[in-house]
Formats: structure tokens, sequence, C-alpha cells
């Protein structure tokens, strides 16, 4: 008795509300339009030391404003059914897990239950703290199933996880107050789905990126305008939360840092699918001067990880100015960019 469904390498792991869908959409190429005509504009509280007590705010990429419940069962892609269910509603007891997720993985679906990985011995927390999180399952092999995701070491990696063990980590997961409190969501590509390359979406959401606008007022229809920082403006941001890692309770997270990163690695690839597509000719060096700035954020990066051994201010002193310094290439290239992409009339 086995099945595994299809996992890819996807191209943002930095949060996992990114890295799940992308690891299902990342096996098939199709997906690509979309995700090139999205996942340019970033987004963060003003105050982004605020994270260290609250794990929904978030350095992050801006896709759609703040959801109420009633729409958190909506798609990131059109290329991604999903399936917003109720946990107590499925699984009465803990004989009622394996046979449904099996029963899922079967007719193609990943699940993701919320669990406390207090359970989990691939976690971090495994019998240390209660941490109580979504994990995502994509296979089944006798009586263990198989996941994605973050494990001791850190890394992004399949795992397995042993029938009893599930069923002890989603039956005590306490979802009060957690921001999924249905805690079982269902996923599945759909390969019906048509996306064409959005060029004029990408020049729009470029231009607010590059102007520091605020994106969330595109959809008033669906939610209140987000304040907070957008585009450029998020570096001065995250330049505030680094230097806040010597004030109590020293806190470090590498995750705005990584998030960053790998913004500039989209942004360098989605310029290099733009040539191969005819919209930006290769003479002209976007894709090459992009992942430059991606490099020198790369760098950045890891000098943030060495001091988180060292604790050495001058480390943090020239991070903050080497962002600086990015940050007004990046705005000059954006510039160039933007001048290159003719405007496209709405009809």
């Amino acid at each position: 008795m086995q099945k595994i469904l299809p996992i890819a390498v996807p191209p943002i792991i930095g949060y996992l509300h990114h890295a799940y869908p992308l690891s299902i959409l990342a096996n098939w190429t199709t997906y690509l339009p979309w995700f090139y005509s999205n996942y340019i504009q970033l987004y963060c509280p003003k105050n982004l030391i605020d994270s260290r007590q609250d794990r929904t705010v978030k350095f992050d990429f801006y896709l759609c404003p703040d959801q109420p419940i009633s729409f958190q069962s909506l798609s990131i892609s059109p290329y991604l059914k999903v399936r917003l269910l109720h946990r107590d509603l499925i699984f009465k007891s803990p004989t009622d897990i394996a046979p449904f997720i099996i029963a899922c993985i079967d007719e193609g679906y990943y699940v993701r239950p919320t669990v406390d990985e207090y359970f989990l011995h691939y976690s971090p927390a495994y019998k240390k703290r209660h941490f109580v999180h979504e994990i995502l399952i994509y296979g089944y092999d006798n009586q263990t199933f198989v996941g994605i995701g973050f494990d001791k070491k850190g890394d992004y990696a399949a795992y397995s996880i042993a029938f009893a063990e599930l069923n002890q980590a989603v039956m005590h997961a306490d979802l009060s107050g957690h921001y999924d409190p249905d805690g079982l969501r269902l996923f599945k590509y759909n390969p019906q789905a048509e996306y064409n390359f959005d060029i004029q979406l990408v020049r729009e959401h470029l231009e607010d990126f590059l102007y520091a606008k605020n994106t969330s007022q595109h959809f008033r229809m669906l939610a209140n305008p987000t304040d907070g920082a957008y585009g450029l403006a998020t570096y001065e941001c995250l330049k505030h939360y680094i230097k806040s890692f010597f004030v109590p309770p020293f806190s470090f997270d590498i995750r705005p840092a990584h998030i960053l990163w790998e913004h500039k690695k989209c942004m360098a690839d989605r310029l290099k699918y733009m040539e191969e597509q005819g919209y930006l000719k290769p003479e002209d060096g976007f894709f090459i001067q992009y992942d430059e700035v991606a490099r020198k954020i790369g760098v950045l990066r890891m000098m943030l990880l060495k001091f988180r051994k060292t604790r050495s201010r001058a480390l943090i002193h020239r991070v903050c100015l080497h962002l600086d310094a990015i940050a007004e290439v990046e705005k000059r290239l954006l510039q160039d960019l933007l001048k290159s992409l003719k405007p496209v009339c709405r009809e």
C-alpha cells in the first residue's frame, strides 16, 4: 500500500504558506505565467518588531488583502484547487485520521492538517515545546505518511510520520486562537486552468514597488486597505528590525532577510522569463543586473547568520549600510526597467 504525489522544490520557502502550494505547483511549468505575473510586491507592518509577539506579523510578499475567515478557502492560484474543511467534523476520533488522509491522497489531494509538532519526531519542537502549526502530507507507504517542511536542521525537506504519531499530533493540537481555526485544508492541481502572462499587471506591480504604493488599495472590494510599508519602503523597516536584534529579549529571525533574498531571486527569474517571451531584450541586461542584486542580498543574509554566532555590532552596521546601497541600485534598475516596458492600453 503506497502512493506518493509529485512534490517539487519551490521558488519560495521563507514561509510555509508560500512553500506548500508552490511545492505542488512547481511540478508543472504551466503555473509559470501566473507566478511571474505575481509575487512582485513586498509588504510589512511599519513596526516589524511586533513580529516577535505576533506570528501573523510578517515581512512578506503581498498577494492579496487580509481576508476574513469566510474568504480563506480561496486559492492563491487558478492552478490550485483548495478545499477548506473543519477538522473536528472529519476527525471525531484518532481512528478517522489515517483512512481519511489516505482516501484524499488516492484522489490526488495534498493534505494540510494543523498539528502540535511536539509529537512529531522530525520537528525542532519534538518533546520540547507545544507548537501548533500546519504540515503538508503528500503520500503514504504502509503505516507511514510522507510530508515536507522544515526539519531539525532547518532544511526544507521530506520526512516520514508514523500513523500513530500523526494521530497524537492532530488530536492534541489546540486550535483556540489559531489563525486557521478549521485546521484542515486539501490542495489539488487543476490541469484545466489557464492563465496568460499579464504584462500590464507586472508593470502596475513594479510601479507599486518602486513608488512604495499601497497595493491593498486595489482590493477594496474584498477588504479595507492594509496600512504598512510596501515595496522599496520595506528596506527601512527591515533595517530597524535588524537593529532590534540587540534589544531585549535579543530575538533573532532570519526569515525577513530570507524573504528579501527570495524576492530578488524571483525578480531575476521573472526578467529571464520575460526575455525568453520577448518582453525584454537580453542585451539590455536587466536579468544580469537583478541577478547581481540577488547575489548581494544573499551575501547579507549570510552575514546575518554569522551575526547570530558572533553578536558583532559592526556586522549589523555593515549590513544596514549595504541595504541602503542595494536599495538605491534597485531603485534605478526599476526606473530603467519600467521605461523599457511600454504601457499596455486598457480596453
